[in-house]
């Protein structure tokens, strides 16, 4: 193990900051939010603002100015880059870089690109639309190139005059949204595990992110063509370690709708403590050794399901001083002082652990009401005096 440490950069970096530390890495980390748990593994934790394009450009090389580069053998990414890769490319410059290279950032997120490349492959998708015309239907959603989160997602007859450059229209397709991890070496993967994805609607936010559950059961039909599917992408731009693949199923056939070439959330459904699995360091090896790493059809994980949900604010709230938050929240702010968290902001991640996924979404659900009863979340203080 080297003495030198790992940068984890990701708007959100405690889930492949607890697994760098798991590994036994020395871990430091820039993120948007500097929650508790990232705050008190990664040395040192810093702060870089954020907006619907990812980071602050100017921000994140001024921090990354900061750090001594030659203490680090390399760092790793999740999201914050997908709509600006040449940013990945000057951090790359100063340290090196574990993942996708920024080019094929820049050309898994280019619509034209990846759904022609989808074309080609004989992969099914949502039909797409990169300018505005007037075979366009009006039911179809409108996506920013580059987005993630899906806050970003809209419906396009809500704004019919809108088709701003960076975005592009898809068709609209009902169906269960699922999502496969896997691990690649630029020519075969291995697959770590299928999701269930779940969505959190705020407003004029109907498709937000809002968590998903691990060892879905799915239709065997339906698992080849995801695992036929991103091995094609796989293939046709050399992914490297960690993916993920997303997609809806509607009728037993699976449409594809994005690959995100990095370090995802899911990644935290399978990478537990009681676990001898670490799939940050099987990320790391994939990066550095390529088609020389030999993988495994299917990589072995916890029985265990894992659920994880996001908790937005619903209304803006003031989090007191020392709030003890329960055992199954991760991604809590700091309460040393009161926290004002304002309306739409994510406040932390709850997770749930059961047999199956039916079985954690169930505990999930619960664990979810008990913390937004806990924290007021979404209750007005008049309405306090009505329950009394």
């Amino acid at each position: 193990m080297s003495n030198k440490s790992l940068l984890v950069i990701a708007l959100s970096a405690r889930p492949f900051v607890a697994a760098a530390v798991q590994a036994g890495y020395l871990v430091a980390a820039i993120d948007g939010y500097a929650d508790s748990q990232t705050v008190s593994l990664a040395k040192p934790a810093k702060v870089v603002a954020f907006d619907e394009r990812g980071f602050a450009a100017e921000a994140m090389l001024a921090a990354i100015a900061q750090l001594d580069a030659a203490q680090y053998f390399g760092f790793v990414y999740g999201s914050g880059f997908e709509a600006q890769p040449d940013l990945l490319a000057k951090i790359a410059e100063r340290i090196p870089l574990l993942g996708n290279l920024p080019a094929t950032l820049a050309s898994v997120k280019a619509p034209t690109h990846f759904f022609s490349t989808l074309a080609q492959q004989g992969i099914a998708h949502p039909k797409t639309w990169t300018h505005l015309s007037q075979d366009v239907p009006p039911d179809v959603l409108l996506k920013r190139v580059g987005g993630c989160g899906g806050s970003h997602v809209q419906r396009l007859a809500q704004q019919p005059t809108l088709f701003p450059e960076q975005t592009y229209a898809q068709q609209a397709i009902k169906g269960l949204s699922i999502s496969m991890l896997f691990l690649a070496n630029g020519q075969q993967l291995s697959l770590v595990g299928f999701n269930e994805l779940a969505v959190c609607p705020g407003a004029g936010m109907p498709y937000r992110y809002g968590g998903a559950v691990s060892q879905l059961d799915l239709p065997v039909a339906v698992q080849q063509q995801m695992l036929q599917a991103a091995q094609a992408l796989t293939l046709s731009f050399a992914l490297l370690g960690l993916n993920s693949l997303d997609a809806i199923v509607q009728d037993g056939r699976v449409y594809v709708l994005e690959v995100n070439p990095r370090l995802s959330a899911s990644m935290d459904l399978y990478d537990r403590a009681a676990s001898e699995l670490n799939l940050l360091a099987m990320h790391i090896a994939a990066c550095q050794q390529g088609p020389a790493l030999i993988l495994a059809p299917t990589l072995t994980v916890l029985a265990k399901a894992k659920a994880q949900a996001v908790i937005y604010c619903l209304r803006d709230l003031t989090i007191a001083a020392n709030f003890v938050w329960p055992p199954w929240v991760e991604d809590c702010p700091a309460t040393d002082k009161p926290v004002l968290v304002t309306l739409n902001q994510a406040i932390c991640t709850v997770w749930s652990e059961a047999a199956d996924a039916e079985g954690a979404k169930q505990l999930l659900a619960i664990q979810v009401k008990m913390l937004n009863n806990l924290l007021g979340n979404g209750i007005k203080k008049d309405e306090h005096a009505n329950n009394d």
